[in-house]
């Protein structure tokens, strides 16, 4: 029997990590060669990977949600026989658009039955080093006291030797896994978007008025909130402007869908950023969309992390915290992200800045001018789109 390692494959030029998003399989699973073990998300696609031995899974290396540099262990296999180590090969999902086509793997020297490939890491002591803040690749650099089997006392003896005279001049902290997923999506989206960014003022004071309404009547539906009746003026607005209900396939193909897929950006303790999700919010009556607004932000609050690959608007919200401006840094796949800010007066009526920084490889200028004007005239006219939008309640 040999231990091998199962690596993350090269899957096309240009690509550096990837994000682990599901395991196909468990420890102690028999798999075949080319089975699928589990799947990983690209900056080109959600991919299938297969096996590239036939064997038992002993451990996954990673967990679910984490974020691999390209030729970085994933798994450790058990395998009879003589092996040839070589990169797994990973398949798109019939429902994603096709990853590019995946580079030869170099030739490497058979493994004989029994060798020692690489330094064992057992679980705890990745687990250990997680929590002082050890990345993967560091890990692997630490020399381990037995010869083959790395400890957590080894890595203690690495840090205490990092410092000199043992007394920290600081500390690491490993960053929240939803942070982590966020940075992987921002230097993704740096590698595809073209940002432009467009900024104009709205009234608000319709939307003040539609929120005052509903406070005062007993028998109203729902109890919305300013951003929740601009997140609905928002999602209105996408159904006379098509291309912010729409995705980029590669770079030949636009897939536009019936409704909107909104995300929302939401706050949690120690700055950390999650997503909520409406799927389909340009169909929901007015009283629909806010109950499912407010649950799916909830869930969010409580740590649960909705972004997938189908958004194709994200809204963020600064009222409350005294921001008037901002740019907004659009993440892929969505086409947009709109901004609104704090209220501020004009000439005795409170307005907000909208800000719409959009993928400007699907479109241009004067769209993205025209959906904005569209969502401000919207918000101008909340009260009568709100009455519209209950009659379906």
């Amino acid at each position: 029997m040999a231990i091998v390692e199962v690596i993350v494959p090269q899957l096309g030029e240009g690509l550096q990590e990837v994000r682990v998003m599901r395991f196909l399989k468990q420890p102690g699973d028999r798999v075949a060669r080319d089975e699928h073990i589990y799947e990983m998300e690209t900056d080109k696609a959600n991919v299938e990977v297969e096996s590239p031995y036939a064997g038992v899974i002993v451990e996954w290396l990673a967990k679910e949600g984490d974020i691999l540099p390209i030729g970085a262990p994933i798994a450790r296999m058990e395998v009879e026989g003589t092996v040839e180590v070589a990169a797994p090969v990973a398949h798109a999902p019939a429902h994603t658009a096709p990853a590019t086509a995946p580079a030869p793997a170099p030739a490497r020297e058979p493994a004989a039955v029994g060798e020692r490939l690489e330094l064992v890491i057992p679980p705890r002591t990745r687990a250990y080093a997680r929590q002082k803040g050890v990345s993967e690749e560091e890990l692997r650099r630490i020399p381990a006291a037995s010869g083959n089997k790395l400890m957590p006392e080894d890595i203690d003896a690495y840090l205490a030797s990092r410092t000199g005279d043992g007394v920290a001049e600081y500390v690491d902290y490993p960053l929240p896994q939803q942070q982590r997923t966020f940075i992987y999506r921002l230097k993704r989206s740096t590698q595809l978007v073209v940002p432009a960014t467009l900024r104009r003022p709205a009234r608000w004071d319709a939307v003040q008025r539609v929120v005052a309404q509903f406070k005062t009547n007993p028998n109203a539906p729902v109890q919305p909130s300013e951003f929740q009746v601009f997140a609905y003026c928002a999602a209105q607005a996408t159904l006379q402007h098509p291309k912010f209900r729409s995705q980029l396939v590669g770079e030949e193909t636009l897939r536009q869908y019936a409704h909107v897929n909104l995300g929302i950006a939401v706050a949690r303790p120690g700055d950390e950023l999650v997503t909520a999700l409406v799927k389909n919010a340009s169909a929901l009556d007015f009283a629909s969309f806010v109950r499912t607004l407010q649950t799916q932000i909830r869930k969010a609050r409580g740590g649960e992390d909705q972004a997938d690959s189908s958004i194709q608007l994200l809204l963020t919200y600064m009222g409350g915290f005294q921001m008037v401006d901002a740019i907004p840094v659009l993440v892929s796949p969505a086409a947009a992200i709109l901004f609104a800010g704090e209220a501020f007066m004009v000439d005795g009526a409170p307005h907000v800045n909208l800000v719409l920084t959009f993928d400007h490889r699907l479109i241009n200028g004067v769209g993205g001018a025209e959906f904005l004007n569209a969502v401000a005239e919207n918000l101008e006219n909340a009260e009568s789109l709100v009455e519209r939008g209950l009659s379906g309640a």
